[in-house]
């Protein structure tokens, strides 16, 4: 009998195809599939692809109103573009926002930074390089309240035995003092800053009122006036005064003039403690070791014509009483010092601006005989700050000319 030795497949050979079968679609499947498979890698090639041709679109359509508009291009332009490829575009357009905006004729979203379509200037962008010295600003708004402490740990000794507060005054307005050669704009406050009491100003006495004066009155308006985003802070000082008034203490005329050109320095060779300038101390003075004073001292009277007249000095002129070693808000400090010497005695001083006058409180006296007078003084403090020329103005309230405190320029 004929055996029949025709072979089947069997079980085992049944499974281990599906098995190879299951195996190589796994391995179709996630080559198609996954963050890097083709098909996936074909979807983001396609949105790249789109991307980039609408930013490409929109870069052309920029250049063609360029080229219009002899290389000029408003803000209003920039939104046109950009509302013809997006939806939902945002009024206030900067090169550094990034918007996700949505395609007006497909339901594709990208994120796209407005600098990747136009990263130039606009030209009706008004910046504070346009201002006028005089003008008024508000800047308080741009301000987060700050706290200074004198004499606290790491600040300079007022040379005052008691601490004092300062807070930050975010009500006040500003007005442009002066505009740099590098396109920077200086602003000074219209109000005083003073003491968290409200009445009293900066107390400074005796040495190291004067050696620190400066340096207190430069960190006080740093700590509380400074915006990284917009600028930096400091006291105003005699420079700026003169600088606004034309004053020069070398041919204007004042009343100590001749005294001053004729005794420029003095040499003491005994008493004292005497500012040694080399140092930044005070010594008494000897024939082996004597110390040398410059006379700084100057005074003069602002004359009403000057710009700013009516913020920095008219106040100041109004007070007519006595000073009794409390702050009265229309003095206040200039972050500079200055110097008085004559025959016997020399005056050490912070200068300050009061009853119209630029001129000096003395914190500390000595004379060639080993006396020594100190006293404290407070004034009021007058911060400036320096906003950088890129600053830029908010341009939609078409009242605001910043021709008086009504109309103050208002600040992006």
């Amino acid at each position: 009998m004929k055996q029949n030795k025709e072979k089947g497949i069997t079980l085992i050979a049944l499974v281990i195809t599906i098995i190879v079968l299951l195996i190589l679609a796994g391995v179709a499947i996630a080559t198609l599939t996954g963050d890097n498979g083709i098909l996936t890698k074909a979807v983001n090639a396609k949105d790249k692809t789109g991307r980039a041709e609408v930013i490409e679109n929109a870069k052309l359509d920029i250049l063609a109103i360029q080229s219009d508009k002899e290389g000029k291009l408003t803000t209003g332009d920039l939104k046109g573009v950009l509302d013809k490829y997006f939806k939902d575009v945002p009024e206030e357009i900067a090169a550094e926002d990034i918007a996700t905006m949505e395609l007006k004729t497909k339901d594709e979203k990208y994120t796209v930074k407005v600098s990747e379509i136009y990263n130039g200037s606009l030209s009706d962008m008004k910046t504070v390089t346009e201002l006028k010295v005089g003008d008024y600003v508000k800047y308080g708004d741009k301000l987060t309240s700050q706290t200074y402490v004198t004499n606290s740990n790491g600040e300079p000794d007022t040379g005052y035995e008691t601490s004092q507060t300062f807070n930050t005054n975010t009500a006040t307005l500003w007005r442009v003092i002066n505009k740099k050669a590098n396109g920077d704009v200086e602003i000074v406050a219209v109000n005083n800053t003073l003491s968290s009491d409200g009445t009293t100003g900066l107390y400074l006495k005796s040495q190291n009122g004067f050696l620190n004066a400066e340096t207190i009155l430069d960190n006080l308006c740093s700590k509380l006036y400074s915006n990284p985003a917009y600028g930096t802070a400091r006291s105003i000082n005699v420079d700026d005064i003169n600088n606004l008034t034309g004053f020069n203490p070398e041919t204007s005329e004042w009343g100590d003039k001749e005294y001053y050109l004729n005794n420029r320095t003095k040499t003491y060779t005994s008493g004292g403690p005497f500012w040694d300038k080399n140092t930044n101390t005070f010594r008494n003075a000897t024939t082996e070791n004597p110390i040398t004073i410059d006379n700084t001292y100057y005074y003069y009277t602002v004359n009403e014509n000057i710009p700013l007249y009516d913020t920095l000095i008219e106040e100041s002129k109004t007070y007519t009483g006595e000073y009794k070693e409390e702050n009265y808000p229309m003095f206040y400090w200039l972050a500079s010092r200055g110097v008085g010497a004559n025959g016997n005695d020399s005056y050490f001083d912070v200068r300050y601006v009061g009853i119209g006058d630029v001129n000096r409180w003395h914190l500390f006296i000595a004379d060639i005989r080993g006396y020594a007078y100190e006293s404290a003084r407070a004034c009021a403090v007058c911060p400036i700050v320096n906003l950088k020329s890129s600053v830029q103005i908010d341009t939609s309230d078409t009242t605001k000319d910043g021709s008086e405190q009504a109309k103050a320029w208002i600040l992006k």
